[in-house]
């Protein structure tokens, strides 16, 4: 026992040194391990409990192809696995997550190899080794990886491994306790069974005894667990040690834990994790958020009462349109639950937002909402956010999800063009469809939403400075100016689904049910806290055919809005894009129609880039400002002329500084200018290349189209006037981010240092 102790000690010491981090999150050659984790745990589900591998999927067909004795769901668990021998042959030899890359490689062997138990162990021995000495068992089974599955499917296919000598005279034993754990009512017989076998010198035995103790939700004290995600930790672990020092033995080595009882103990043991993990998040907190003008007290009430666990109703009476309460009424009810989850773990807690657009209760909605929740709360680690189909006040049903474009200054929800996404996740990819957005009404895992008013709070700092006039402005301030503004409580949901968006949530819409709502979107507006918040300053809440964008401008300047880009190295404004794109449309057009046979214009210095860069409705979207001559086959008197169509001028919405042959027109409040020279007689004639500027008719010759290109060479792409600075983001996050040419001095990257689409233009 003294041995076995110091042995014990050692084991549980190891993993801190030898035991290789768990960093299984994120992507890998193709490979998104929280998807393969998910994936691998329900095939393996599937074979073992459910039966699915043991019916013949490729089958004789009837006289019409069809193999009645197939379901949709065993072919598409069949393409799955197909899909799993496709990444094995794709992963690196050494993964960041070699876990993941452990656990998928025996799956396909022992399912694909064909090989015989010894050739088979003689090939795979390392990524065994890897499962039972590499891994800490305890952060697996928490991160829910499927390591018992794998190793009792091993077992399952293989038939085990003969117990080792100094076993085999608690044979019996060990088959009693296996048979024990997998009874009703036998807790003290196994506690009985399990004593005895921790007397003995066989480290299988003792494994066997952690596991099964484990298994029946008690600790390492032999007494009844307390509610927690799982099973015992320090047992788990103790387990772990005691089957490492069996598999560890020359000769058998990761042999040893496939001898009978070991492997059917372990899946037991994972059973009981996955029903303690269960019973704990039902054990959790729901909190129910809604603020509207429906009385529904009563009824948010009684859906609390369904719920198992603590459950907190936030509720407020209102009308739900701007201006009204509601908004921040959802806002302090989020930030109250934050500071409740202070301290606390949130993992199993829900909060459920029931949409301010509701128009009526049904008792059909409480049940629907009740299955959301649960649902959710299945699929825990997978969905952030669920909701439901719609259906409006006219009952008219409604598919709420929408693609969120959030990008260069504008905002646009987009109808996806089949609908929705497909979920990369095996069991969820039939009854739950994906996208940017849901239903108004939606169910979030509180440790998510908690991210997403954590990620609110700061950019309610930093994007909110950052703008003209509020610079040196404190967070008291920024506060104060935003208290100040009514908003919409539609604009709450558009703020989740932004920040949603930021961090990677994607949001599931469940198939099964409807929410009885009208449309957030028609509701929302683009208001100045939302522009401020999120750097918007054109958006499209609903499709385009339904009206044009709303718009909302943070730069009073064109100068302010330059400034920013060569500060940021972001988009140039879009409203100064905007007004200077119109500038040019009206002013040029007012010159062209003074004299169209005689009056031309020819863009000069970076403006000649846009034949290469924008086509002819665009310019390009760094650059602030239009350098162009306006050229008359006539004598031009510059002041005389500009005083003669002053007035005509304003009425267009601009006037002018006269700087000299050179004129700034501006628009009468200053949010953009341009620079143009004025100058006649010349030969128009010899300007005999024709083109398109922002839908303005403009004229080249060949020569300064080549000085052009020599002097401002249009393949390197640079913005900040002489100074020349290589396009890159300066702010990064930032929605307006220009690519990058410079790639830490690597020089332009696959990218091609290029904008993904046309997007970033005024109007696609």
């Amino acid at each position: 026992m003294v041995l076995w102790r110091a042995w014990q000690v050692l084991w549980l010491w190891l993993p801190g040194i030898a035991l290789r981090p768990l960093d299984c999150e994120g992507e890998e050659e193709g490979v998104r391990w929280e998807v393969l984790r998910s994936d691998l745990s329900h095939a393996l589900s599937e074979v073992l409990h459910n039966g699915a591998l043991s019916r013949d999927l490729h089958a004789s067909k009837d006289s019409k192809g069809r193999d009645p004795a197939v379901s949709y769901g065993d072919v598409q668990l069949q393409r799955h696995l197909e899909r799993f021998q496709k990444l094995v042959l794709v992963l690196p030899e050494r993964s960041q997550c070699a876990l993941g890359r452990h656990c998928l490689r025996v799956l396909v062997s022992v399912l694909y190899s064909g090989l015989g138990w010894d050739l088979w162990f003689q090939r795979y021995e390392d990524d065994l080794w890897g499962l039972v000495h590499g891994t800490n068992w305890t952060e697996a089974l928490a991160a829910g990886w499927p390591i018992f599955e794998v190793l009792a499917l091993v077992a399952d296919l293989y038939g085990g491994e003969q117990l080792p000598a100094d076993c085999r005279p608690i044979e019996s034993e060990l088959g009693r306790l296996a048979a024990l754990v997998g009874a009703k009512d036998a807790t003290d017989e196994i506690t009985s069974v399990a004593g005895s076998l921790l007397r003995q010198p066989c480290p299988l035995a003792r494994a066997a005894a952690f596991a099964a103790l484990a298994a029946v939700g008690r600790n390492e004290r032999n007494q009844p667990l307390p509610p927690a995600p799982g099973v015992d930790v320090g047992l788990l672990a103790q387990t772990q040690a005691a089957a490492r020092l069996a598999a560890g033995r020359r000769g058998a080595g990761p042999k040893a834990i496939f001898a009978p009882p070991m492997p059917s103990l372990l899946l037991h043991l994972d059973d009981a994790q996955k029903r303690l993990h269960r019973a704990w998040m039902k054990r959790g907190r729901v909190d129910i958020i809604y603020c509207g003008p429906l009385a529904i007290e009563e009824e948010l009430q009684d859906l609390c009462s369904g719920i198992q666990g603590l459950c907190k109703l936030h509720f407020h009476q209102s009308d739900w349109q701007s201006p009204s309460p509601c908004f921040a009424y959802y806002r302090s009810a989020g930030f109250a639950i934050a500071a409740a989850a202070s301290g606390a773990s949130a993992a199993s807690w829900s909060t459920l937002l029931v949409s301010p657009g509701t128009w009526t209760w049904e008792e059909y909605l409480s049940q629907d909402l009740r299955r959301l929740l649960q649902e959710r709360n299945r699929f825990a680690r997978e969905i952030a956010v669920a909701g439901l189909p719609t259906l409006n006040r006219s009952r008219i049903f409604n598919w709420p999800l929408r693609r969120v474009r959030h990008r260069y200054w504008k905002l646009a929800y987009e109808e996806y063009a089949t609908g929705h996404e497909t979920s990369p996740f095996l069991p969820l990819a039939q009854f739950w469809a994906v996208g940017d957005t849901t239903s108004g009404t939606r169910v979030y895992g509180t440790r998510s939403f908690l991210r997403l008013l954590a990620r609110l709070s700061r950019r309610e700092t930093d994007y909110v400075s950052a703008l003209p006039g509020m610079e040196d402005a404190g967070r008291a301030a920024i506060e104060a100016t935003l208290a100040t503004e009514d908003e919409g409580a539609a604009n709450w949901l558009v703020m989740l689904d932004l920040l949603g968006k930021e961090l990677g949530l994607q949001a599931y819409t469940y198939l099964n049910g409807a929410s009885l709502e009208d449309s957030y979107q028609s509701a929302a507006r683009l208001s100045p806290r939302l522009s401020r918040t999120f750097h918007i300053e054109s958006a499209q809440f609903l499709p385009q055919r339904q009206g044009p964008p709303q718009e909302h401008c943070l730069f009073p300047t064109s100068s302010l809005a330059s400034a920013f880009t060569h500060t940021h190295g972001v988009v140039v404004s879009w409203c100064t894009r905007r007004e200077l794109r119109q500038m040019f449309l009206d002013v040029g057009g007012w010159w062209l129609n003074m004299d169209p046979l005689r009056h031309i214009i020819v863009p000069v210095s970076a403006s000649v880039l846009n034949l290469y860069r924008s086509g002819e409705t665009e310019l390009f979207p760094w650059d602030a400002d239009i350098d162009a001559n306006f050229i008359a086959a006539h004598p031009v008197v510059i002041g005389s002329l500009l005083e003669e169509h002053e007035e005509e001028l304003k009425q267009l919405g601009y006037t002018y500084i006269l700087r000299g042959d050179r004129v700034v027109f501006r628009t009468l409040a200053d949010t953009a200018r341009m620079d143009i020279w004025l100058s006649g007689p010349q030969e128009v004639r010899a300007y005999d290349i024709r083109a398109r500027l922002c839908g303005v008719r403009v004229n080249f010759f060949r020569d300064q189209l080549a000085g052009s290109v020599w002097y401002y060479r249009p393949g390197e792409k640079i913005y900040g006037n002489t100074r020349g600075k290589l396009l890159h983001c300066q702010w990064k996050g930032h929605n307006a981010c220009l690519p990058d040419c410079l790639r830490n001095g690597l020089g332009v990257g696959q990218d091609g240092c290029e904008f993904p689409d046309r997007f970033v233009h005024l109007y696609t």
